[in-house]
């Protein structure tokens, strides 16, 4: 069974430092998002929407992995953004959707009609006031590739994506020095969003392989090995 739209990440959960963790939605608020929401189904690499159109929903993300883009005169893509369960996209500019999106992974996603959450909103300030944070919050993480390509050493650029991955997938084991995670995306994907060349990507993997910083059981799948020097290259400016 699905979960009830939930808008579970920052700030619609708050996560204490005892590790409780509060819920920013009423029941209430969270029946009325159930109601207007659809749940779509999607294999990997299927489009769901293409920049331009007509942005007439905002998306949640239930399970599953998808990305950004946009595509180039060349006819290759622009990876911009890559999107995570608990993610909200969908942002529109003048009426229309800025970026493409194709899932990564199969993918479960609670669309939710623009004109019935504004409905929502006119009965329902705190609510408003509650995606008028998640937004902000979204608009924070994607300054994160920014950070990522100010980078002028690659293997730095490589670190900071496999850290910033790992916290994404919600499934690191922080406790233990062999930590695993996914690495749904691919090579190409990866080295669009780094802003580097595939050939590229693959010399940083390898070299971090050789330093026994991490290593790749298979091509989806990331182990750390030692936590205290992939996070120090990540951080490394």
């Amino acid at each position: 069974m699905l979960p009830t739209p939930s808008l579970r990440a920052v700030p619609f959960e708050q996560i204490r430092p005892n590790g409780v963790t509060t819920e920013l939605l009423t029941e209430q608020q969270r029946r009325r998002l159930a109601d207007i929401a659809t749940v779509i189904t999607l294999p990997p690499n299927v489009v769901l929407y293409r920049e331009e159109s007509l942005a007439d929903a905002i998306y949640l993300i239930a399970l599953g992995v998808l990305k950004g883009y946009r595509d180039l005169p060349s006819g290759r893509q622009l990876v911009v953004a890559f999107l995570f369960p608990a993610d909200m996209f969908g942002l529109a500019q003048e009426g229309h959707y800025v970026n493409s999106i194709a899932s990564v992974t199969p993918a479960i996603l609670y669309r939710i009609p623009l004109a019935d959450l504004k409905a929502l909103f006119h009965h329902d300030a705190a609510l408003q006031f509650q995606f008028l944070c998640k937004i902000t919050h979204e608009l924070r993480e994607s300054q994160r590739q920014i950070m990522v390509l100010t980078r002028r050493d690659a293997i730095g650029r490589v670190a900071m994506f496999l850290v910033s991955l790992e916290h994404d997938s919600d499934r690191g084991d922080r406790r233990g020095p062999r930590a695993l995670f996914p690495l749904p995306m691919s090579r190409t994907d990866m080295a669009s969003y780094l802003g580097m060349s595939v050939e590229a990507v693959s010399r940083c993997c390898s070299r971090l392989v050789r330093q026994g910083i991490v290593a790749f059981p298979n091509r989806h799948e990331v182990r750390v090995l030692d936590r205290a020097r992939l996070d120090q290259l990540a951080g490394a400016l």
